[in-house]
């Protein structure tokens, strides 16, 4: 679907394009004089963030990865959404996924009249940019409730288990989304240094510098978090281990323990003649026997320190 926004002052105008169609395509090639190429990167899936130039069209692609939020289909939590200028107009390409990212450009339709294609792209990447934190919040809290229940109850938390993996994932998705983001502003920053192919002005320079700086700020919290989680995991299966070394440890003790009677009550079951053995109380000498040594090797277990 291509929905065209209204023009600003500034000759600007921002056209939207979500879930392109075959017609869509054709429309936008014919009309608008984009490249086919473009509009494949524009529109794949796992295209990466990046930043492309085409000299032969002066057409800018930037590709920008957002975040999701996840399902049980798709537990990808980071998807691309791309942006094509063409002189003074916008191209913002998104999917049903990403679609929550026109209500931002919305809100430049009706900000600034008089702001340039550039100071909407970078106004757009901050504010895309800023809904990492509202995410990075979210997995903090999870992080915490997980941590909490497993300092709580250290045993049968297998669900527990599989939230803190799922926080995992999406950390990693998260963390590959920013370095890819970075990635792509830096690209911007280079081309605007060099002033070949971008000239940009004092006001722009320092709103791209601030998407640079926020985008650096979600990679380090990102980059945190991935690795207290990593801790925490760690921890965790310290935990286990340790849980299963004394589960082992108790049934070696029975083990040894148990062993005993058993070979002693196995003489007295055999027909042979044994001290006492045809008393009537010789049964409680059997287990006045067997209790002897399991006394003296529960002592020395004790005193090694074995428990």
């Amino acid at each position: 679907m291509l929905r065209v926004g209204r023009k600003t002052k500034a000759d600007n105008q921002i056209i939207s394009v979500i879930a392109m169609t075959p017609q869509d395509r054709t429309e936008l090639m014919d009309n608008y004089h984009l490249t086919g190429e473009f509009l494949r990167y524009a529109t794949d899936p796992l295209e990466r963030a990046r930043v492309e130039f085409n000299s032969f069209t002066q057409n800018w692609l930037i590709v920008y990865n957002v975040p999701v939020a996840a399902t049980e289909a798709d537990r990808r939590v980071i998807h691309p959404v791309s942006f094509i200028i063409k002189d003074n107009l916008l191209f913002v390409f998104v999917t049903e996924q990403t679609k929550y990212v026109l209500s931002m450009t919305t809100d430049l339709n009706v900000g600034d009249q008089t702001k340039g294609v550039w100071d909407s792209i970078f106004s757009l990447l901050f504010e895309i940019t800023t809904t990492y934190f509202d995410h990075i919040q979210r997995l903090t809290q999870v992080r915490a409730q997980i941590e909490t229940h497993l300092r709580q109850r250290q045993r049968n938390n297998s669900k527990h288990i599989f939230e803190l993996a799922n926080l995992s994932t999406d950390l990693t998705y998260y963390l590959t989304g920013a370095n890819g983001n970075l990635v792509a502003i830096s690209q911007l920053s280079l081309a605007a240094r060099r002033a070949a192919n971008l000239q940009l002005s004092s006001i722009s320079q320092s709103q791209l510098e601030d998407v640079e700086v926020e985008a650096r700020q979600a990679q380090e919290m990102l980059e945190l978090n991935s690795d207290i989680v990593d801790k925490l995991s760690n921890t965790y299966n310290n935990l286990l281990n340790n849980n299963l070394n004394q589960v082992m440890k108790l049934l070696t003790i029975y083990s040894v323990v148990l062993m005993i009677p058993p070979i002693i009550f196995g003489f007295y079951g055999m027909n042979m003649t044994l001290p006492l053995a045809d008393k009537e109380w010789g049964w409680l000498f059997s287990i006045l026997i067997s209790i002897i040594p399991i006394g003296w090797v529960i002592y020395r277990l004790h005193r090694d320190h074995f428990i």
